[in-house]
């Protein structure tokens, strides 16, 4: 199928650009790092006992969680900036006029090379995670409740973050969709700290714009999925006792109703790309 050989081209060009490689040895630096940090608490708890276990445990899931939201930040440039230059870098190129005009449909383009980006991002973030989580628990004992949830949510997060941008690039340069799609994103977290602030103080107006803001961009509400699935059962309710007032750690997972919501918005932003390019002329 033309589309399928679309994403294995994607998937090929990533490699031959050096792209995986260079990313790979830097998450190899920075999980060296990040488990230095936690071998180093860990010890401090076990030969001084400071702090008690207890604290050492809350210490550890809190910064796994802050690794994670550093890990969805790191993962939103990334994604922005592959998707950006992936319709509209072809056409400034000229490659565009070379494929098109075999038996491939644009709409197979523009899905083909979605469902390698797609995978390119999967892959590096289960890999990525699972390699920084199987060092945290090896060294501290500690593991998260859920962790391929946790994960399986940030692929959500950065795939919805990589439609949009794909869709700019239809129409785009590559640098204005990439910074385009970074600021929805900023947007889309900056409504989620909002909203908990909202319901810290009961401003039912300003709660209200921020859940419209999560419907337009749902990845600030899909964090809700990765730090859910992240924390223990203990601060999840203390997040709730607060009120949900902190935006690192929340109460309770996105609904189904959102999640629908936000499967029905991938595939009407995709379909949003694919009918722009058809009327692009290249």
């Amino acid at each position: 199928m033309p589309l399928l050989a679309i994403a294995s081209l994607t998937l090929h060009e990533a490699v031959r650009r050096r792209l995986v490689l260079a990313v790979a040895l830097l998450t190899i630096v920075v999980v060296g790092l990040t488990l230095w940090g936690f071998a180093r608490l860990h010890t401090m708890a076990v030969t001084q006992h400071r702090p008690a276990p207890e604290e050492a445990a809350a210490a550890y899931a809190g910064l796994v969680i802050m690794l994670a939201w550093m890990f969805s930040f790191v993962l939103a440039v990334g994604a922005a900036f592959l998707a950006a230059p992936a319709i509209s870098g072809d056409v400034d190129s000229g490659v565009a006029l070379v494929v098109l005009p075999r038996p491939i449909n644009r709409s197979d383009v523009v899905i083909g090379k979605w469902l390698g980006l797609c995978i390119i991002l999967a892959m590096y973030a289960f890999g990525a995670g699972a390699l920084e989580l199987t060092g945290v628990r090896l060294l501290t004992g500690y593991s998260p409740p859920h962790p391929v949830e946790a994960l399986s949510f940030i692929v959500l997060q950065m795939i919805a973050l990589l439609t949009p941008a794909l869709a700019l690039s239809t129409r785009m340069a590559p640098i204005t969709a990439g910074v385009v799609a970074l600021v929805g994103y900023g947007v889309a977290w900056i409504a989620q700290v909002a909203g908990s602030l909202a319901v810290l103080f009961h401003n039912d107006a300003l709660a209200h714009a921020c859940t419209v803001v999560s419907l337009v961009i749902p990845t600030g509400g899909l964090w809700r999925g990765v730090a859910f699935n992240l924390e223990p059962v203990l601060i999840a309710a203390a997040s709730g006792s607060a009120g949900g007032a902190n935006p690192i750690t929340v109460p309770s997972p996105p609904t189904t109703a959102f999640m629908l919501w936000t499967a029905g918005w991938i595939i009407a932003v995709l379909a949003v790309a694919v009918a722009s390019f058809r009327r692009r002329d290249v």
